[in-house]
């Protein structure tokens, strides 16, 4: 990770584009620069470790991430990928809780950081931006739980039910001496 220098200009034009930010007033805008971090990331690089507390909302400027759980073998599992314009981390600025996930770079990326602190001041010095990023923040989250929900309904769809089993049962011998018997 490296601290990168911001350049209003060149970090407004890159603002425009992204959803949270685009119908933000550029008056509004031009006070994020002076409250935001901004950081880049080589491929393989860890944003976020699962379990650590973080205090930032991130913003995905350029680039992607994998979201990575760990599985119960405590392995990796990449659950997601984002490119550029996603915002992960969201949770933390409501919570000072644990992350649920590691977020590791995929590719040279670009990343914006706004902590809680800065987050809340600005959104209570800029209402009308805070309440465009607010919706966008909870209509993400309520994307993340729906696609979660869908996930889980189509894993659980594809468990062996106990039909399933007795079903199998009948294609196999039922006893160690009918086996050998063969």
């Amino acid at each position: 990770m490296n601290r990168v220098d911001i350049f209003p200009e060149a970090l407004f034009s890159s603002l425009i584009d992204i959803p949270m930010f685009s119908r933000i007033d550029r008056a509004d805008l031009d006070d994020l620069p002076v409250i935001c971090d901004l950081f880049s990331y080589e491929p393989g690089e860890r944003i976020i470790k699962e379990g650590s507390v973080s205090s930032s909302i991130y913003i995905l400027l350029s680039g992607s991430v994998d979201i990575l759980k760990k599985g119960q073998q405590r392995e990796d599992i990449k659950i997601n990928s984002l490119e550029s314009g996603a915002v992960f981390g969201e949770t933390s600025i409501f919570k000072n809780e644990m992350s649920t996930a590691t977020v590791k770079s995929s590719a040279l990326s670009l990343i914006m950081a706004l902590s809680r602190e800065k987050f809340a001041a600005y959104i209570n010095s800029h209402p009308k931006a805070g309440l465009a990023i607010m919706t966008y923040i909870v209509y993400g989250l309520l994307e993340k739980l729906r696609s979660s929900n869908e996930v889980i309904a189509y894993e659980k769809e594809f468990l062996v039910s106990s039909e399933d089993l007795d079903a199998m049962k009948n294609l196999l011998p039922p006893t160690v001496d009918e086996i050998l018997s063969v």
